[in-house]
């Protein structure tokens, strides 16, 4: 098994000035979840959706996406990843487009999910582009790199959500949140293809036999990543939901300024990404991924106990343990999605990538629902502290059980080491 493993693990040199544009697909995939859900009332009062469409426009995107995550990390693998990344960026400005143009309801519906389309082809290369092209300290900066693009998505889609569309560029309005997707997308593309085409594709095609995709999980390191990863973004995606919610009912805000405070997130996440290099020198990653899903489930628990405590209005304190949510993300999304690569032969990169973004996003989904039923299953106003404590106790819960999968995962050995 080590030679198969061997054979297959040699990768491209290639310039860190080219990583930039591989990152633009994380990016725009975090930035587009996040703009809707602050832009969502200005498409309203626009297109005057039915609750069905609605639900469509908001979540059409991510149902897509997840579900093809596997098929699109799968092409990467047997086409090449630089050809497949840069159809997806094509084909995610063309349907961005259609997203900006759309008149009524049912045709911003499609587009949505179109893009959701285009989006599972763009997206799982990203991670593998980065596991093929770069090795060593370059690698660690570049997944450094991706969870910073990752925290600007976030930053961004929250604070450019309420703000686009109040700006009204060139008339536009909310529209301007897809059409700016056309540009960036357009520029990565031509600035991709500096990139070389992936040195083992002719090989892997051959004799890279993909069966099930869940023979994967014959890797005890990677089955232990993914559900760390599940963990995680049950306990993170849901949180950024009642986030929303909790600012506006519980601490009285305004969209724009609750935006604002997402800020707090965002900053620590670039920061603790951008030292991500400096931490993997002094400390074996397992133990930063340790230290990240600390202050991760601290963050979360502050804001838990806050609202149980009556701490819940006091802005600096929501700031503060909003911060320390940041750090502890910023440190160990990165981490968490190199680390658990480094447990597959870089054969597999593609499709291993997109099951892990698969079940990224399914967690989520699953995390957001839950939260729901706890927020408004009980009849609770929302205006309530007591409406919160059910769903926030449920992520900590959810992120304490990723903690203990990072212990666990510091005991394995990656293919690397073998």
């Amino acid at each position: 098994m080590k030679n198969d493993i061997a054979s297959t693990n040699t990768t491209a040199s290639v310039s860190l000035h080219i990583l930039p544009f591989i990152l633009v697909g994380s990016f725009l995939s975090i930035f587009d979840q996040f703009v809707i859900n602050v832009a969502a009332p200005a498409i309203m009062a626009s297109l005057h959706p039915s609750a069905a469409a609605f639900e469509g426009i908001m979540s059409g995107y991510a149902l897509i996406y997840g579900m093809g995550l596997i098929v699109g990390g799968r092409l990467g693998d047997r086409f090449g990843r630089r050809r497949a990344y840069r159809i997806g960026l094509l084909l995610f400005a063309a349907t961005s487009l259609l997203c900006g143009c759309a008149q009524t309801a049912g045709q911003l519906v499609i587009a949505r999910l179109l893009q959701g389309l285009s989006g599972a082809v763009m997206v799982p290369q990203v991670l593998a582009l980065i596991r093929v092209s770069y090795e060593g300290k370059t690698r660690v900066q570049a997944l450094s790199a991706f969870g910073v693009s990752i925290g600007l998505g976030q930053i961004m889609g929250q604070v450019l959500g309420g703000w686009i569309p109040a700006w009204n560029i060139l008339g536009f309005g909310w529209r301007m949140i897809f059409l700016a997707n056309m540009p960036i997308c357009l520029i990565a593309a031509i600035g991709c293809t500096s990139l070389p085409l992936d040195p083992n594709a002719a090989y892997e095609a051959r004799h890279n036999q993909l069966g099930n995709p869940l023979r994967l999980f014959r890797y005890r390191g990677y089955a232990i990543g993914i559900l760390l990863n599940v963990c995680l973004y049950a306990a993170i995606v849901p949180f950024f939901v009642v986030l929303g919610l909790y600012l506006q009912n519980i601490c009285r805000l305004a969209p724009q300024t609750a935006g604002l405070v997402f800020m707090a997130v965002g900053t620590g996440f670039v920061l603790a990404s951008s030292a991500g290099p400096t931490l993997m020198r002094k400390f074996a990653p397992p133990r930063v991924l340790i230290y990240g899903t600390i202050c991760t489930s601290a963050g979360i628990l502050a804001v838990l106990l806050g609202t149980i405590t009556g701490q819940s209005t006091a802005i600096p304190f929501v700031i503060l343990a909003l911060f320390l949510l940041g750090l502890g993300n910023g440190t160990v999304i990165p981490i968490a999605t190199g680390v658990v690569l480094r447990y597959l032969p870089i054969a597999d990169a593609g499709v291993g990538s997109a099951i892990l973004t698969t079940g990224q996003q399914l967690a989520g989904a699953l995390g957001i629902m839950l939260a729901g039923e706890f927020l408004m299953g009980d009849g609770i106003p929302l205006d309530s502290p007591t409406a919160y404590v059910d769903g926030l106790s449920l992520q900590v819960c959810a992120a304490s059980a990723a903690l203990c999968c990072a212990i666990s995962l510091s005991r394995i050995s990656s293919v690397q080491d073998m």
